[in-house]
């Protein structure tokens, strides 16, 4: 396995407790791995964290409880639980962060648009990006909405376009995320990249760089509408990667390009690349009239996947396809607007990529404002692209530290 690889999977974890008006969440803010918890289990982690001592933590609550529950009966509870190595090598030695609300659904994570310009004009863009929006944020405003989304618990921050570097003072952007966040993800086509800004980047030490290659260099360099630039970006992929940078290789998928997902493969192990997802291409923007891939392209894609992995999984992650048509199952990660926001480059607040539908401006508007219930359940029913939103359910309130009505004691 690289040295890089073994970077991105073996990181220290960085655990937080994230409060929801339905319940609590235990996350990891390096990995962005969590689970729900109970309000019981939520106070019993809060607990254990805080004295380090199974023992303790077992005693603590059955004063408190009136609940009998021994050491052995809390080690066998921790047993089921999926970060139970975290909580058997002591990793639990300090408190845990706690972000979040009980009243409002704050993000652990968000995307910003810092712009729509973009040097390519590609078909199948989502955001039809190309020319920057009249009102868009500028350099210093960026800045703020850092700033304000660090204050209230994100920890998981993704920075695109358009080309995102082409914004004003963006070394000062990018420089000034990776000090408020635990994670900072920037998406880019490849293009343009100078040695002191790859410099900087290596030195910041929280940033990977996911770079898009489309397929074979003909094609790519045709769905980019640049020629040269399949090589440019390969490159680019590798000098980051040679500056220890962890570097995620992304293709489009679609019916241009669905037999050379291998080929991409084999470029991204070849210039050092940790990570490779392949998506499809999703018809909206520019991309509205593309047509879906059969089920046998589908499949093509599903078995080159499948044999690069057996031929490459000690070198590189090579994440699962996902049937974004097809799939009716989703994860709380993917769940859009209550634990994840999208920020346009004019400011508006959407649950995704895809949607329109506003919650809000991040400047003009508060987080609670923006993370209301009652927003996020117009932006449910209202939603048209993101089908994800319109399958949440959300289960029934277990907070922590709640107190059961007591009888009213009569006169």
């Amino acid at each position: 396995m690289s040295k890089l690889l073994e970077t991105a999977t073996n990181t220290s974890p960085e655990f937080a407790i994230h409060f929801q008006p339905h319940g609590a969440i235990l996350l990891d803010r390096k990995s962005m791995f969590y689970f729900r918890l109970s309000g019981r289990g939520t106070e019993l982690a809060l607990m254990l964290a805080k004295n380090n001592s199974v023992q303790k933590t077992a005693r603590i609550w059955e004063i408190l409880s009136k609940e009998k529950v021994s050491e052995e009966e809390l080690n066998n509870e921790l047993d089921s639980h999926p970060f139970t190595s975290a909580w058997k090598k002591g990793l639990l030695n300090h408190p845990l962060m706690i972000t979040g609300s009980t009243e409002y659904y704050l993000p652990i994570s968000c995307t910003l648009q810092l712009t729509n310009m973009c040097n390519l004009k590609c078909p199948f863009c989502y955001a039809s990006s190309g020319k920057p929006y009249p009102d868009e944020l500028s350099s210093s405003q960026w800045i703020k909405v850092l700033q304000k989304l660090a204050s209230h618990g994100v920890a998981d921050i993704t920075i695109t376009g358009g080309e995102a570097k082409l914004t004003k003072n963006f070394l000062k952007i990018i420089a000034t995320a990776s000090s408020l966040f635990t994670n900072v993800n920037l998406f880019s086509n490849g293009l343009n990249w100078r040695d002191d800004e790859i410099e900087l980047i290596s030195h910041l030490g929280n940033v990977s760089v996911q770079i898009s290659i489309d397929g074979n260099s003909s094609t790519h360099d045709k769905l980019r509408g640049r020629e040269g630039g399949f090589s440019e970006s390969l490159k680019n992929a590798e000098r980051f990667a040679q500056s220890s940078v962890p570097v995620l290789i992304a293709m489009t998928v679609n019916q241009l390009n669905y037999k050379e997902v291998y080929e991409v493969i084999e470029k991204s192990v070849e210039v050092g690349a940790v990570v490779f997802r392949a998506g499809q291409t999703i018809p909206v923007g520019r991309a509205s009239e593309y047509q879906d891939m059969t089920s046998e392209m589908k499949e093509k894609v599903k078995q080159q996947l499948a044999d690069a992995k057996k031929r490459w999984s000690d070198q590189i992650i090579i994440m699962d396809w996902e049937d974004h048509h097809q799939n009716d199952s989703l994860t709380d990660f993917c769940t859009p607007g209550f634990l994840s926001w999208y920020i346009r480059a004019d400011g508006q607040v959407t649950p995704c990529q895809i949607e329109d539908t506003s919650l809000g401006n991040v400047l003009k508007n508060s987080m609670q404002e923006i993370g209301s219930p009652e927003r996020l359940m117009q932006a449910k029913r209202l939603a048209k692209q993101c089908r994800c939103i319109g399958k949440i359910e959300l289960p029934e309130a277990d907070l922590p530290f709640t107190i059961q009505k007591e009888a009213e004691v009569k006169p």
